[in-house]
């Protein structure tokens, strides 16, 4: 195996990592009445997942990693967890930077105060198979022998132990002031997980709550639907099953890089699930004009421009709460009103039921209306040329209750012609600009780009724009008014 460089040194770090931002630290929203107001917490840690260190120099930068790090030290965290992805392609050189840029902030595991501060970290498919993925691992290193040489699967207990200083285990257990922590590592959350879990748990105190991270999210518990899990970010099934049976389970999961300003990155039902957001390209709901699927969707007249958000999350442990603050790493601000999980109690707040039942809509400014543009050439996703029509209207804000935000918006085209009245004959969806971003007093405008040609030009049309929660609850629709687009005329 080739040599590699000394944790120690700053100046390798940072030239791996292109490392020099600074960002700032303050809270956009004040904590709510009774959360974080009282008390000390019994545990604080940082959480995170999706890291994706990348190497060479640019291909994907760690300053944030670096600043997130340095954020939960000032807050003086006992733990860092961080729920898979540490790496990007699998490459070992990937999992030193991410390696030396912890015991940069964190010398020999311990915070200035020289307190330890515990890793709790799991691997996950990129540090699995992330090698595979558009071929990176052949086309850097076209030699299969030299490629196994790179690889942290080839060789992840003596790598882990040699950067981590600690024996590798598929499955373990931590145990930090008091709260116990299980993790398992991808692949073996699938067949060595639900046995440990059931092994562990049931030793301990179900007065207390304890903690289980793996990489996907358990299946049927954050962003699930109805009619089936929306994206494949979730597991098989059995780690949920095996943490059904312990109502003081808490579990943290990454993988669908989902944004947290979605409400539905919580959620409790037999135990409690948390989705830990991703330091890297933030994604959305799949469905959208400006979201995935990422494959197969040319036909789509917007690219996909919602990565840009660095998310991750505080925690506090009390002894009648749990508080998760989340964050956005890029503003420095806070993501939203922080999620308060009582302790002792039956009660389950965070229900996906009583969230729906809950929720308050958004709210237009008065006198919005939706503004029809002019048809122009433009291009579809995979770079195709297209006649466009641009519908622009302003963002709607939060209304008078905590959850009075809009996640999306969908757009309603009806058509009157002849017979017809208002007729439905498009629908779209859209996330609004400022999309896994602390929400602004001022957000930029709404854009959605429409299809010329899927438009007829010769009858009246309105187009309806409905803001929408991530629970689905409406807001009151605005509207373009019935309006005739303009077009060629064909003389008979």
């Amino acid at each position: 195996m080739s040599s590699y460089t000394d944790l120690s040194r700053r100046g390798f770090l940072l030239e791996a990592c292109g490392c020099a931002a600074a960002f700032g630290f303050g809270r956009a929203f004040a904590v709510p009445s009774g959360a974080a107001s009282s008390g000390r917490p019994n545990l604080r840690f940082g959480l995170l997942s999706d890291v994706h260190i990348s190497t060479p120099k640019g291909a994907n930068g760690c300053e944030t990693f670096l600043e997130a790090l340095k954020y939960f030290r000032d807050r003086n965290a006992d733990a860092v967890v961080i729920a898979g992805d540490l790496t990007n392609n699998s490459f070992i050189e990937e999992l030193e930077v991410f390696a030396q840029a912890w015991y940069e902030v964190f010398p020999d595991d311990k915070l200035p105060d020289g307190r330890r501060i515990e890793k709790i970290f799991v691997g996950g498919n990129h540090e699995w198979e992330g090698w595979k993925y558009g071929r990176v691992g052949t086309k850097r290193y076209p030699d299969p022998e030299e490629l196994k040489r790179h690889l942290t699967p080839e060789h992840y207990a003596e790598v882990w132990k040699r950067l981590f200083h600690e024996e590798f285990a598929h499955v373990y257990r931590k145990d930090v002031k008091g709260y116990t922590f299980l993790a398992a590592h991808w692949p073996w959350h699938i067949s060595e997980a639900p046995a440990f879990i059931a092994r562990e748990a049931s030793g301990l105190d179900s007065a207390k709550p304890f903690f289980y991270v793996q990489h996907p999210h358990p299946k049927g518990t954050v962003y699930h639907v109805e009619n089936g899990e929306p994206d494949g970010s979730a597991d098989v099934g059995a780690t949920a099953e095996a943490l059904a049976k312990f109502p003081n389970a808490v579990a943290f999961s990454g993988h669908s890089h989902r944004s947290l300003t979605d409400e539905k990155s919580i959620w409790q039902g037999a135990f409690t699930s948390v989705a830990t957001a991703t330091l890297r390209n933030v994604g959305a709901r799949s469905g959208y004009e400006n979201s995935g699927p990422r494959r197969n969707s040319e036909f789509k007249q917007m690219p996909i421009n919602v990565r840009g958000a660095r998310q991750g999350q505080f925690v506090s442990v009390y002894d009648d709460r749990i508080v998760f603050e989340r964050r956005e790493f890029k503003t420095g601000q806070s993501l939203g009103d922080d999620w308060v999980v009582p302790l002792g109690t039956s009660e389950r707040p965070y229900a996906f039921a009583k969230r729906a039942s809950d929720e308050r809509p958004a709210e237009f400014p008065p006198e919005a209306v939706v503004t029809v543009g002019e048809e122009c050439d433009g291009q579809t996703r995979g770079k195709k040329p297209c006649r466009q029509i641009k519908l622009t209207f302003p963002a709607a804000l939060p209304g008078n209750d905590v959850r009075g935000t809009a996640l999306g918006y969908e757009v309603q085209v009806l058509q009157t012609q002849g017979d017809f009245v208002d007729l439905p004959l498009l629908t779209k969806r859209v996330f609004g600009p400022g999309y896994g971003y602390p929400v602004s007093d001022k957000p930029d405008d709404v854009e959605l780009l429409l299809n010329a040609t899927e438009l007829p030009h010769e009858c009246l049309l309105e187009f309806r724009a409905t803001a929408i929660g991530s629970f689905g609850r409406r807001s009151k629709a605005i509207t373009s008014g019935r309006t005739k687009l303009k077009g060629v005329v064909i003389r008979w």
